[in-house]
């Protein structure tokens, strides 16, 4: 059908009309934006391409799915519409014109009827649809231009002014056909805009700030496939454990690890400088804070090795320093310098210290009322009290407390008292007593019963220092007596021994129970309670606070041996025999002895020769039959350890014999020289009650028979037909009744703290040395026929040497005691020659046996006493990184769920 040009026209000026309106129409407001309009965006411009395309089918789907959306929309109806009739003339077969020329025929016949009815004013609408396009158009370009500036604003990294220009762009810009495509490039760089900023996000591992930009996305331009990418990255990040925020995650666990690092640079620095002991208390808070830090257990293993380094050359320092005591100690002892006597502090006093320590020149009343008498006193204590006081705090309170009508007359004149004791005799001559009650003196007759029941917490080292408890594990003052039956353990003192002897304490200190009518101890294990007067109860609150504190010392012994031996020998043995006599017939060989006719030969002695101890129990075990030996076994005693060096067992250096003229001449040349030595810390450490016996044990257990059962044998005999037996049976004595003796060090350490925080230390070293056996006993012989069994008797005993000192000393707290003396030193020489010979000179030493070997020993103890607090710290001293009373505990504490580590008090 052929449709008139104008008509066509001027159709074709209304359809676009109409879809302008339309968009306009249909356009929300900038601010009213939501994910609806940006549905309707997505599925015109998609239709749009899809038409344009020619797959008309996508495209009817688009626009039905943008219908549904805005069902009232009629540009979007008449799009439909248009496409749906480009699909019948495809299908039919007629000829196509994708776009609005399609949309324009179809407005032929009424465009038709109103040309031919109604006259249109062309000029006027022509120029209306050709400003709206001039509008639009240059809306279009404003936007491009938005869009190129924001590109160059987000390469300078402006995306903040990029985002508010491309907003401002695509608000201004109505959604149809010739801005869809503007629109979606605009929303395209916006979300990338926002992608961009959530990725350097997510590169940070900040999840939860890249999904705050996904809402934001989602909220400004819905959601499109740029999202689904971007929130995509988000769910790989977040399920990566390697790109999880760890303050997210254990915020205390990062907060604590700043503070490892920080003190493991501290404690790097502190090595850097040479502070090795501070560092290692560093890689120790570190170790504190985080058990399981690998850098702080490595630190520490290389400054222990640094202070290992250290400690060998003190060790090699103080070796030789002890040896070189030794040969100091024969010089006598010289007076250098005195010590000066330092009294005791000042211990704070109460109310009763305060009566007992204020004099009064002089006091005389005669015929002074009782009332008077008292308020006299209280004055006179004011005046004569301690004047470095304060004005307030001088003085006594003192109350009468009397029946109406008794204030008897007192008449007494004393001088130079103190004001207790004028107490005292003031209220006896008027048969009144006085007491304290809540610090003030009170004055009362004496029938008046004022019995007070307090409790008195005690603790056990209170108790033992009060009743002078002897303690059951303490040794004697005496060495032990190895051969003694061991004593039958004590049970300890009974309960009610415990209050008599804390009764019997307190009333030796002035508190009366027999002479206060219904007064009472007793003791429970913990505390004391008492029923006594005011006064007397006052007495023992001050007795308890001075006692009442832990005293207890930790006693750190060392002991340095250092044993050092060295032998020195050079000696020549000569042989020379000329000729030779037969002397007789070897009867198993039958070859002929023979002897010299004469012979030279030196008898010098080495070392081992002339020192040697005989060995105990030279006779062996014997067994003779027709003359002949067939067993013989020495049993000898076992060597003695720790012996001087003799060189026994030594072999010569050189012998060589020869034959001048028919004489046989043999030399030996015996040569030793060698040097030992041996070096023994032994620093054990413990912790004990004030007045208790604490026992150290550096030794080895020795442990021997006291007694052996008897020998027996017998001795069968047998008969020339053979008959009889010829067996030797032998029963050994059975060792019995065994013991046990230290060999070694030990040492009785009995501490007494005093009231001026002074050590009193009673010490008694011993040191036991086995020196060897000794047999006791004959031996025993069996005779049969011609079995002659001799038998020795092999009742060894040890011997011991034993070096003992003891001795009482008061220290400081702190202080070390060093007892020294226990020193020995053996020194052995051998000098034997040929008469004539020997004298000879430079040949004569080829006749001579000359050697000595010397032993020494040098024992040093030192004690160190410190005064410990319950927490295992030193009560008193400041030690480095140590406060006083700290309190020392295990870093895990085990729980039902396992190990737990202690957190550090801040």
């Amino acid at each position: 059908m052929k449709i008139p040009g104008n008509s066509q026209r001027i159709v074709s000026y209304l359809v676009l009309a109409i879809l302008l309106a339309g968009s306009m129409l249909s356009m929300p407001s900038a601010a009213a934006q939501s994910t609806e309009t940006k549905d309707k965006i997505r599925l015109m411009s998609a239709a749009l391409r899809a038409r344009d395309a020619g797959d008309l089918n996508v495209a009817k789907e688009n626009l039905e799915d943008l219908l549904r959306i805005n069902p009232d929309d009629p540009n979007v109806q008449n799009l439909l519409d248009a496409v749906n009739k480009d699909i019948e003339r495809k299908s039919s077969g007629e000829p196509t014109v994708y776009g609005q020329a399609a949309s324009v025929s179809e407005f032929s016949p009424s465009s038709a009827g109103a040309s031919s009815s109604t006259p249109i004013d062309t000029s006027s609408l022509d120029g209306l649809l050709e400003a709206e396009a001039t509008a639009q158009k240059a809306q279009v370009e404003q936007a491009e231009e938005a869009l190129a500036s924001a590109k160059k604003l987000i390469k300078v990294g402006r995306t903040e002014e990029a985002e508010d220009l491309l907003a401002q762009a695509q608000a201004s810009l109505p959604l149809n056909t010739a801005t869809v495509f503007v629109i979606e490039d605009i929303q395209e760089m916006r979300g990338k805009i926002l992608v961009d900023q959530g990725e350097a996000e997510l590169a940070k591992n900040n999840v939860a700030q890249a999904n705050a930009i996904a809402d934001e996305y989602e909220e400004k331009l819905g959601e499109d496939d740029q999202l689904k990418a971007y929130l995509a990255d988000i769910e790989k990040v977040s399920q990566n454990p390697w790109r999880q925020n760890p303050e997210d995650i254990s915020p205390e666990y990062v907060a604590n690890q700043q503070v490892v690092e920080q003190l493991l640079v501290k404690g790097r620095a502190q090595m850097l400088y040479g502070d090795i002991e501070g560092a290692v208390q560093t890689f120790r808070e570190v170790e504190a804070r985080d058990p399981t830090n690998a850098a702080a257990k490595a630190l520490q293993v290389k400054a222990t090795q640094i202070l290992n380094e250290t400690s060998y050359l003190d060790h090699t320092k103080t070796r030789d320093e002890m040896m070189q005591e030794i040969a100091r100690s024969w010089q006598r002892p010289q007076i250098f310098d005195r010590e000066s006597e330092i009294g005791p502090e000042a211990v704070p006093t109460v109310l009763l210290d305060k009566i007992s320590s204020i004099e009064i020149p002089s006091v005389k009343f005669s015929g002074v009322p009782l009332s008077r008498v008292v308020e006299t006193l209280s004055e006179l204590s004011v005046e004569y009290d301690d004047p470095t006081l304060p004005l307030n705090e001088r003085g006594v309170n003192m109350v009468l407390i009397a029946p109406p009508g008794q204030d008897p007359p007192v008449s007494i004149t004393l001088r130079n008292l103190k004001l207790d004791k004028i107490l005292d005799f003031t209220v006896e001559t008027v048969s009144f007593q006085w007491d304290i009650r809540n610090e003030a003196v009170l004055v009362t007759k004496g029938t008046t019963n004022l019995l007070e029941t307090e409790f008195f917490p005690i603790s056990r080292g209170v108790v033992i220092r009060l009743t002078g408890a002897e303690d059951s594990g303490g040794g004697g003052s005496a060495p032990a007596d190895p051969f003694a039956p061991a004593a039958a353990p004590s049970a300890g003192p009974s309960a009610s021994d415990t209050e008599d002897g804390l009764k019997s304490f307190f009333q030796r200190a002035g508190v009366d129970f027999e002479g206060v009518p219904g007064s009472s101890l007793a003791f429970d294990g913990t505390q004391l309670i008492v029923t006594q007067s005011p006064r007397n109860l006052e007495k023992m609150r001050n007795i308890l606070r001075r006692y009442d504190q832990p005293k207890q010392v930790e006693i750190e012994a060392k002991f340095m041996e250092v044993n050092q031996g060295s032998l020195d020998e050079l000696g020549f043995s000569w042989n020379i025999r000329s000729g030779s006599v037969t002397t007789g017939i070897n009867p198993t060989t039958g070859a002929p002895i023979t002897s010299p006719k004469s012979q030279f030969q030196t008898d010098n002695r080495s070392l081992s020769q002339a020192f040697s101890i005989s060995r105990a129990g030279t006779l062996p075990l014997e067994i003779i039959q027709n003359g002949q030996t067939v067993i013989n076994s020495d049993l000898a005693a076992p060597e003695i350890p720790n012996a001087i060096d003799l060189g026994t067992g030594a072999t010569s250096l050189f012998s060589t014999f020869g034959i001048i003229d028919g004489v046989n001449v043999d030399l030996v040349i015996n040569a030793l020289q060698r040097e030992e030595g041996s070096d023994l810390l032994s620093s054990p450490r413990l912790t004990v009650l004030s007045g208790r016996t604490a026992q150290i044990v550096v030794a080895q257990e020795l442990r021997y028979p006291e007694n052996f059962g008897d020998i027996e044998s017998e001795v069968g005999t047998g008969n020339a037909n053979g008959g009889g037996s010829a067996g030797v049976t032998i029963t050994a004595g059975t060792p019995q009744d065994f013991t046990v003796r230290n060999v070694g060090v030990e040492m009785e350490v009995t501490p007494t703290v005093e009231e001026n925080e002074n050590i009193s230390l009673k010490l008694e070293p011993r040191v036991t040395e086995f020196e060897g056996f000794v047999e006791y006993g004959g031996p025993s012989i069996a005779i049969s026929g011609a079995t002659t069994v001799t038998v020795p008797s092999g009742f060894f005993q040890p011997i011991f040497s034993t070096r003992a000192v003891r001795t009482e000393v008061t220290v400081y707290d702190g202080a070390t005691v060093v007892i020294g003396g226990l020193t020995r030193e053996e020194i052995l020489t051998v000098n034997d020659k040929v008469p004539v010979l020997g004298d000879i000179p430079f040949i004569g030493r080829l006749f001579q046996n000359k050697g000595e070997t010397s032993q020494k020993r040098n024992l040093l103890i030192f004690v160190t006493a410190n005064l410990i607090s319950p927490g295992g710290s030193p009560s008193k001293q400041r030690l480095k990184n140590v406060e006083p009373n700290s309190l020392f505990q295990n870093p895990i504490i085990v729980s039902p769920g396992g190990g737990v580590s202690r957190q550090i008090a801040e």
